[in-house]
């Protein structure tokens, strides 16, 4: 009998430590820090690689909405809360954001490759490249290729059903907050057409230390 007992208490060990390797296993998947917890939104500014000095292009704000963990990834929606109907997906592994997007009814598009800085929020930055298109031409109309810096500065305003929204919910908040977002204007009193437009009004924040 007390053999008995003695098996079955090692097949609930085993069972526990099963449980809890599965479960660190998922929460090792979850970086950290990553674009969504612990402040959501983030300014993204452009530099030009074609400039000798990397000049300065536009600053965007970008918000991130929350993730699914995909494998060893975390994957989401983002959409810009300063540049109309600019929006996304994202994926994180580890310190490494990848970033795709559209603009201009899907005129066209960015691509941006992003390391993150380990730093406490609401301090984390994180660098990379930037890349602009325009959606035609035989192998697309490049705008430019770009360094790209990345700081988190605030939270973005949520779904009031997030706890329970499907990733499909999210993406739906995003595409419509992003419509209402008012067109970026230029220095010269014109609409940006894109969102590095290196003549983009400065957005008021650039100039918080």
């Amino acid at each position: 009998m007390r053999s008995f007992k003695h098996r079955i208490d090692l097949i609930r060990l085993a069972l526990f430590m099963v449980i809890a390797l599965t479960a660190g296993q998922v929460a090792a998947q979850v970086p950290k820090p990553n674009v969504f917890d612990g402040g959501n939104r983030w300014l993204i500014t452009a530099f030009d690689d074609s400039s000798t000095v990397h000049a300065q292009w536009a600053t965007q704000g970008i918000c991130f909405l929350p993730y699914a963990v995909v494998g060893t990834q975390i994957r989401g929606a983002w959409y810009s809360d300063t540049f109309p109907n600019w929006r996304g997906r994202y994926a994180q592994e580890g310190d490494n954001l990848l970033m795709h997007g559209n603009w201009a009814n899907f005129g066209g598009s960015d691509g941006m490759v992003i390391d993150l800085f380990a730093g406490t929020s609401p301090k984390d930055l994180g660098g990379g490249q930037w890349t602009e298109w325009w959606n035609f031409g035989t192998y697309g109309t490049t705008v430019g290729f770009a360094n790209a810096r990345l700081s988190r500065v605030s939270k973005c305003p949520l779904p009031a059903n997030v706890a329970t929204a499907t990733q499909a919910e999210l993406e739906k908040f995003g595409e419509d907050s992003s419509s209402k977002v008012s067109p970026r204007l230029r220095r010269d009193g014109t609409v940006a057409d894109r969102p590095s437009d290196p003549e983009s009004v400065p957005l008021p924040e650039e100039s918080q230390p």
